[in-house]
């Protein structure tokens, strides 16, 4: 008997359902290939697209930074900084731009423009407006540019203030160099106000700071960092010790120590005074009082620790290798400086901790009767309740600002 011959007729027949269904499959999958491709096309052209204008806008902010700096120069023009913006832009990216530059120096702004005309190669088709890439950043100098703090570190808690702590800027600026999230840190109530805080990192704050502090700054130079270092021969004094009586001290090289304490009053003649291998140190109800006069820490093992209730009023020099500075420690001293007497009333001058800490914990006010303060050091610890009163009255005395403690405007990206 033969074999009937197979018909698909019906449909009734499974192979015959399955056979038509494949044959739809693949004519539709066929139809859809265009413009599933399209789609995969459109997706690359979008992550190009973010790739491109994320570089783009990293090279705006860098310019308007750039030629912000250049408004900041007494010597700028309208050309000078212009320049200096499209030249920034062109360094940082390796697109072919478009730069366009707007300076209002009233505001003291400036704003980049970056445009690209990119052609995706399928956006498009499809009418998608992603071109041209078109970006823009303003940078601004803010503040007087005057400079109260500044933490010079790398590190997590540059500048710190804990236990209802607080810095009073008066008409000055407080910042800190460190691009770490917590770069300055304020816990348990404590308090900043400043004309400006700014930070090159971050700002973890559990206290007050007026107004809202600024982060991603960029980092301010050391102000400071091309100051000689006094000329100091061999010791002149050694261990010297005074808790009683009415004393003079001259300038001179004070090695193993220099201690003030119980009841003495000492003045400090004008001029420098080296200490080397000990601490300047003042504690019990001492008085001590110096005008024009600087104290260099020379060394590794030198170091402040003002103590009790010493009453101190000191006023940096006038001139020479330590003008404007009253406390200045060499660069290879990493020493923990303390001030912790209760009356601290004047300290006129700049504190220059260049690889040094600061600390500062008395729970009373210091340095409120100073006609100014400005303190640069690579670490700054302010705990246990004192307000740092930190004035800007350069004009109140004699004892000049450095350079860069009085003018050192700052640019912000203000977008």
């Amino acid at each position: 008997m033969g074999l009937k011959p197979y018909r698909c007729g019906d449909g009734s027949d499974e192979r015959c359902w399955h056979a038509a269904t494949g044959g739809n499959i693949a004519l539709t999958t066929a139809l859809a290939l265009p413009a599933l491709m399209a789609v995969l096309g459109v997706a690359a052209d979008y992550a190009q697209f973010a790739s491109k204008r994320s570089e783009l806008q990293a090279a705006a902010d860098k310019a308007a930074l750039s030629a912000a700096k250049e408004l900041s120069l007494a010597t700028s023009t309208t050309t000078t900084i212009s320049s200096a913006a499209k030249t920034f832009a062109a360094a940082v990216t390796e697109s072919d731009i478009k730069t366009g530059v707007d300076i209002d120096s009233g505001a003291r702004t400036v704003t980049v423009e970056i445009r690209e005309e990119w052609t995706p190669f399928f956006a498009h088709f499809l009418g998608a407006d992603i071109t041209p890439i078109i970006t823009s950043a303003t940078a601004q100098l803010v503040g007087e540019g005057k400079v109260c703090v500044l933490a010079l570190g790398p590190f997590s808690e540059a500048l710190e203030l804990d236990n209802k702590a607080q810095i009073t800027a008066n008409g000055c600026g407080v910042y800190a160099n460190s691009v770490d999230p917590e770069a300055i840190s304020l816990k348990n109530k404590s308090k900043i106000k400043a004309e400006l805080t700014c930070s090159a990192g971050g700002v973890a704050n559990k206290g007050t700071i007026t107004p809202a502090a600024m982060t991603d700054c960029p980092p301010l130079e050391d102000p400071l960092s091309g100051r000689a270092t006094p000329s100091a021969g061999g010791c002149q004094y050694h261990d010297v010790s005074i808790n009683t009586g009415t004393v003079t001290l001259s300038p001179g090289v004070y090695c193993d120590g220099l201690n003030i304490s119980g009841s003495a009053r000492v003045t400090f003649k004008e001029g420098t005074y080296i200490l080397r291998k000990g601490a300047l140190s003042f504690g019990g109800n001492a008085v001590v009082d110096g005008t024009h006069v600087g104290f260099y820490f020379d060394g590794k093992d030198a170091k402040m620790d003002f103590q009790g209730s010493s009453t101190i009023n000191l006023s940096g020099p006038k001139d020479g290798d330590m003008a404007g500075l009253l406390f200045f420690a060499s660069h290879d001293n990493t020493e923990e400086h303390r001030i912790s007497s209760n009356n601290t009333q004047e300290l006129t001058g700049t504190i220059y901790l260049p690889s040094g800490k600061l600390r500062v914990d008395p729970g009373a006010k210091v340095g409120e009767s100073s006609a100014y303060t400005a303190i640069v050091a690579q670490e700054i610890e302010i705990d246990q309740g004192p307000e740092l009163v930190l004035n800007s009255d350069y004009g109140a005395t004699d004892v000049p600002a450095p350079d860069g403690i009085r003018s050192a405007a700052q640019v912000v990206l203000s977008r």
